[in-house]
């Protein structure tokens, strides 16, 4: 009996962080594949600080590929890298970005990297992820 409890626990449990991010409104839409990860942008996270600064959630799933090289360029530490969770602003007049935040976690969204320190700011690159997700939220 202690077993089924148990098991119905971790069920709910489940239920509960899955559902979570339904609560807080999240829609990640597919920005682009490759072979190091997915890339998926927050549509209902996409604010305007003011009138030409987006600033949106972006989310990366690593492919087995993806998660060799990581753990070929930063070490061990990233051998169960499952996602990162990064907030992008993009200045859509000037056509430059950067990263205000960035969250890598493992496959137990165990934290592996985290860094709130903004970025330099940086010119949008033609053809590039980042142009994708320009022309996504500068509309």
């Amino acid at each position: 009996m202690k077993s089924l409890l148990g098991k119905l626990g971790v069920v709910l449990i489940g239920l509960a962080i899955f559902s979570y991010g339904e609560v807080w409104g999240e829609d990640w839409k597919l920005l682009s594949v490759h072979e190091y990860y997915l890339a998926y942008y927050d549509t209902q996270s996409i604010t305007r600080p003011s009138k030409d600064i987006v600033r949106v959630w972006e989310r990366f799933n690593f492919t087995e590929k993806g998660v060799l090289d990581m753990v070929r360029k930063f070490g061990k530490k990233y051998e169960n890298l499952s996602h990162s969770i990064d907030l992008s602003e993009i200045n859509c007049v000037e056509k430059t970005t950067r990263y205000l935040s960035k969250v890598s976690y493992d496959n137990k969204w165990g934290v592996i990297y985290s860094s709130s320190s903004p970025q330099e700011l940086d010119f949008v690159v033609p053809e590039s992820l980042v142009e994708n997700l320009y022309k996504e939220v500068c509309k």
